[in-house]
């Protein structure tokens, strides 16, 4: 009894000694990765690169690196680095020059879109769902891609400032968005400069890519949050009336501003919005694309209108969303504060007004009422002239009374629908995941 005994407890023995030696042989496995240097596990995560950049503003350089590594237009199904460049242009401007390898986004076509909010249809809002599956298909964008958006020779930067919002709203992370600073000009500035290979060469040759499947669909990991980057007539209107009451501050450190970014001074704004210029953020030259201002000029013309850091969030406009959109990728990619786009803007905010002459739209919709006092509290004056109005529609206007009616923010709905009727739950990569062996 008693020599079994023993061998019970040695054979027990053996085994929390085996049980010990695997785990510890698991452990020495997984302790490390090849940026340390310690133990042999490799962490894949650890060749992303391009998300890693100090902000979503690039130079000519750094996306000269990334075409040196043959991270542009990858074809390895196995990278995590990829890259793709978008010039932001009209089809006659891509067919004449572009940076080699970039594909086309059409300013002229797909960048805004005639859609129904409120109670009717304005032509200066984002893209659909299906518009922007259908660049990124084309494009060859997956999960795994960075994306550089490009302006096209002697443009403004503002179609790839408005691309980059796009994005941002149907919900890609901004690690995985770029833009290009100087465009096309600035990155032939720089061949010249740095004496580059021919190859580099503006090019009027476009590259074969490789459709994927990939959709906005496949970022839905069950959040909508990306869509408060853009703000509807109805939420422009109720945060005009919060401030009026007293409920939301644009005084306050931590309370909410409304930039105006038309420039040229206009006259008659919304209500409590500070007259800013869209123009003072970014440098142009004579048939150059504009470069954007060093921060601390940035920061501080900010200043000027109350605008930190603190703030809870920062509403932007201009006459049709696109000026504007130059401020949203400042305040978004570069300085990573709060900030909502309303694209809808001028155009249809004055058209909304209560001295239209046709079409005019029910009170509680009017941007020029008497919400309270005895001042035209929507806006800071009144709206003249107002030609026609908006283009009705007939169901929502009669439908609409307020609004808050959710119903009535048709593109919200329409959009936050297409986002979440996807199965997967796949999220681009930015470099910030952990091991994919569980350890």
């Amino acid at each position: 009894m008693m020599q079994h005994l023993q061998m019970t407890r040695r054979t027990m023995l053996f085994s929390l000694v085996g049980m010990l030696m695997t785990t510890m042989l698991t452990l020495w496995g997984c302790g490390g990765s090849s940026s340390t240097g310690s133990g042999n596990y490799t962490d894949p995560t650890a060749s992303i690169t391009t998300t890693k950049t100090a902000t979503a503003l690039i130079e000519p350089a750094t996306l000269k690196q990334w075409m040196d590594e043959g991270k542009v237009n990858n074809t390895d199904p196995a990278s995590l680095d990829r890259v793709v460049i978008v010039t932001v242009a009209s089809a006659a401007q891509y067919a004449a020059q572009h940076i080699p390898g970039s594909t086309l986004l059409d300013s002229g076509t797909e960048l805004n879109m005639t859609r129904l909010e409120g109670v009717g249809s304005i032509g200066t809002m984002v893209m659909t769902g299906s518009t922007i599956d259908n660049i990124i298909s084309r494009s060859g964008i997956n999960k795994n891609t960075t994306i550089v958006f490009v302006a096209s020779k002697d443009q403004n930067a503002l179609n790839p400032a408005r691309a980059y919002f796009t994005f941002r709203y149907w919900g890609f992370p901004k690690e995985r968005l770029k833009v290009l600073n100087g465009g096309e000009n600035g990155w032939a500035t720089a061949a010249t400069a740095g004496n580059w290979a021919a190859s580099y060469a503006l090019t009027k040759t476009a590259p074969t890519v490789t459709a994927s499947t990939f959709s906005v669909k496949n970022l839905y990991t069950g959040s909508t949050s990306n869509f408060a980057v853009r703000t509807s007539i109805g939420e422009m209107l109720s945060v005009v009336d919060k401030v009026n009451t007293g409920n939301l501050s644009t005084t306050t450190a931590t309370g909410i501003s409304i930039l105006d970014e038309r420039g040229g001074n206009p006259t008659v704004a919304i209500k409590n919005a500070g007259v800013d210029d869209y123009a003072q953020y970014a440098m142009s030259g004579t048939g150059n694309t504009s470069t954007y201002k060093a921060l601390s000029d940035i920061t501080a013309r900010l200043a000027t209108f109350g605008v930190t850091a603190s703030k809870s969030m920062n509403y932007i406009y201009c006459a049709s969303g696109v000026r504007a959109s130059s401020l949203y990728f400042v305040l978004d990619g570069v300085l990573g504060w709060p900030v909502s786009l309303y694209d809808g803007s001028w155009n249809q905010w004055s058209a909304y007004a209560s001295t239209a002459t046709a079409n005019k739209v029910a009170t509680a919709w009017q941007t020029d009422v008497v919400t309270t006092g005895t001042t035209l509290n929507r806006s800071s004056g009144a709206i003249s002239p107002a030609g026609t109005g908006v283009v009705l529609d007939p169901t929502s206007s009669a439908m609409y009374s307020s609004i808050l009616d959710p119903r009535a923010n048709q593109i919200l709905n329409e959009d936050k629908a297409y986002f979440t009727s996807g199965s997967s739950t796949t999220t681009p990569s930015t470099g910030g995941g952990g091991s994919a062996s569980g350890c």
